[in-house]
């Protein structure tokens, strides 16, 4: 938890030209598995002008903390000035003097998770929430690229852009394990060449109602910018329908890929390689957090003991592997079975 005094230090120190400077109402609003969220309230005036502001801390632990940081930091501000609704971004710090990890400031959202909407409602009562949660994700895969990513090369469509991701998934394999993932990595690499091109857009990676908030008055922000990247917008989708697959069922899941493909105005073809190699990153990540620990995976302290209240997801991440490769980890079976 932090803590009032290390906010206030931060702040007078940053901004020497406040006075009054209070902070108040700190508030635990951690829940996911990589960050740890904090709400506050930060006033002070400047000159004339007296400010209140509900504001969010996110804090960084993990490997790699500081840039991911400063890139969620970046990517949300680009992404805003882009006209792509998320929360205003204020701070950051890559060092972890002030807070005990590197930190963002970012606005508060008042209103409820999306998360809220889809629990416990049958799917064919979902409609507008269902709808408004596709429009978000078609939308995002529509900003252009260079305004959020203009350092990174550019792509015609993502055929080049796939030989180079699964390159770095071989890399990442070598580097991070598990070597019993190899059939999966293999798998992908035999069947890349069917792969029909995608066009190259901004990937959120972590596209879940959880992750959009919904205000009083209808409009919404989406958060969690954290493992955002480039990419071929069918990783994004079947992510996505991955998760709301395991933990919902295939029919759930199912109508979101469905749902997905009216907003976006087009057939996503190909949907079962992007599944398989969301597949591949489900179990790759979970099979490193409980290995070797959340903090080698990039997660914070907790998040492992959360993994483990979810296992049953991950029993059916890998029945789905079955189904579309004919392939079963032994060595998963076990893992999950030793957790």
């Amino acid at each position: 938890m932090i803590s009032v005094a290390a906010l206030l230090d931060y702040y007078r120190g940053a901004h020497p030209s406040w006075e009054g400077v209070s902070v108040t109402d700190v508030v635990d609003m951690t829940s996911g598995w990589e960050t740890e969220l904090y709400g506050f309230t930060l006033e002070y005036s400047e000159g004339s002008l007296l400010v209140s502001k509900r504001l969010v801390a996110r804090l960084y632990p993990g490997r790699h903390a500081a840039g991911k940081a400063e890139k969620e930091f970046t990517v949300m501000g680009r992404l805003g000035e882009a006209g792509y609704p998320v929360p205003g971004v204020h701070e950051v710090e890559t060092h972890a003097d002030a807070l005990g990890l590197p930190f963002m400031i970012m606005d508060w959202i008042e209103g409820h998770s999306m998360m809220d909407d889809f629990l416990g409602t049958p799917i064919e009562e979902l409609g507008p929430h269902l709808e408004a949660f596709t429009r978000l994700f078609a939308d995002l895969h529509r900003v252009d690229p260079a305004l959020i990513f203009p350092e990174s090369p550019r792509f015609e469509d993502t055929s080049g852009y796939l030989e180079m991701a699964l390159e770095r998934t071989a890399r990442g394999l070598d580097e991070m394990g598990p070597p019993w993932l190899r059939p999966v990595l293999d798998w992908l690499g035999e069947h890349r060449n069917g792969v029909s091109p995608g066009r190259f857009s901004v990937l959120h990676r972590d596209f879940h109602p959880g992750n959009i908030m919904a205000r009083p008055d209808g409009s919404h922000a989406v958060i969690d910018w954290g493992a955002s990247s480039l990419g071929d917008p069918r990783e994004d989708l079947m992510w996505t329908v991955l998760l709301a697959s395991a933990f919902w069922g295939r029919p759930f899941g199912e109508t979101i890929l469905e749902a997905y493909q009216r907003a976006a105005g087009e057939e996503v073809r190909d949907a079962g390689f992007f599944e398989v190699a969301a597949i591949y990153r489900r179990i790759q990540d979970t099979s490193i957090s409980f290995m070797r620990g959340a903090e080698e995976a990039g997660m914070r302290a907790g998040a492992v003991e959360q993994m483990k209240e979810s296992l049953g997801h991950l029993h059916s991440v890998h029945g789905f592997l079955e189904e579309r490769t004919g392939i079963r980890l032994p060595e998963f079976d076990e893992l999950l079975g030793r957790v």
